[in-house]
């Protein structure tokens, strides 16, 4: 292992850091922190017609993770087969298109697929990703990848399916080969702070469900070629009248709303937090 390389890494990372923790203070919103407060807005919320389910109230613990770009995938391409396949370099991401189209179903698709990607010859390191029914939609079904820390719900390690016409015609991939520790663990904010703190700041409008909440890494700052991750809380919430979901994200450890985005899923995609 080259610890030079990994200790000017470290100082890169640690001053990224502390650019970043000097902006999230400058610029952090009020997070609802109170026992009774919490209560109470959970209350609220059920008044207004926003349906959840139970919501965990206990305190996490995660890391700062880092990486670096790799070409692992190029490098073992040669051990796919049945398809046709496109490597950039640039991204360092796998295009595949498949020989055979897969023939699915609303019902049968995670297993179908789940069978998919254990075999090597059709997905490099496939068991190393997990279904992400909140990154998904009806043209698209992403799966992120894991790791012993956690998931890794960002760009830059998932397959992603092609569907078109209810068949998976090929798959997107990116491959994180070695996440780095970077710091120690921190405290994260529990699931039910960051809805009652979602509600707070009008993140979350009457009339709606929440279907998932997940605490999973994402993707903080670049800083000369690594990557950052840090934990974030993925909010989906779906309106009850037009099944449209958004997507809420928010920071773990600083209780910050980071941004949303607005996708239609296909019904039956989602179900209850609990």
């Amino acid at each position: 292992m080259d610890f030079r390389r990994i200790e000017v890494i470290f100082l890169i990372v640690f001053c990224s850091l502390d650019i970043f923790l000097l902006l999230s203070f400058r610029n952090s919103q009020q997070v609802v922190s109170s026992g009774s407060t919490t209560t109470s807005t959970v209350t609220e919320m059920r008044k207004r017609d926003i349906s959840f389910g139970k919501l965990d109230s206990k305190s996490g613990a995660a890391y700062y993770l880092g990486s670096r770009p790799n070409n692992d995938l190029a490098e073992h391409i040669n051990k796919l087969k049945n398809q046709e396949l496109q490597y950039d370099e640039t991204d360092h991401k796998l295009d595949s298109s498949l020989t055979e189209p897969i023939s699915i179903t609303s019902n049968n698709k995670e297993s179908k697929l789940n069978a998919f990607l254990k075999k090597e010859s059709n997905v490099l390191y496939g068991t190393k990703y997990k279904y992400a029914p909140q990154l998904s939609s009806s043209s698209q079904i992403v799966y992120a990848q894991t790791d012993d820390v956690g998931e890794l719900y960002d760009k830059t390690g998932r397959v992603t399916f092609e569907v078109d016409n209810k068949k998976v015609i090929g798959y997107t991939q990116t491959y994180v080969d070695d996440l780095m520790i970077l710091h120690e663990k921190e405290v994260t904010k529990s699931e039910k702070d960051v809805i009652s703190n979602l509600y707070t700041n009008s993140e979350i409008p009457n009339n709606s469900r929440i279907v998932y909440a997940n605490l999973a890494y994402s993707k903080l700052t670049e800083a000369k070629g690594s990557t950052i991750y840090i934990p974030v809380w993925f909010v989906t919430i779906q309106n009850k009248d037009s099944k449209v979901d958004t997507l809420k994200k928010v920071n773990a450890f600083t209780g910050n709303i980071i941004k949303a985005t607005t996708t239609e899923t296909t019904t039956g995609d989602s179900d209850d937090s609990e």
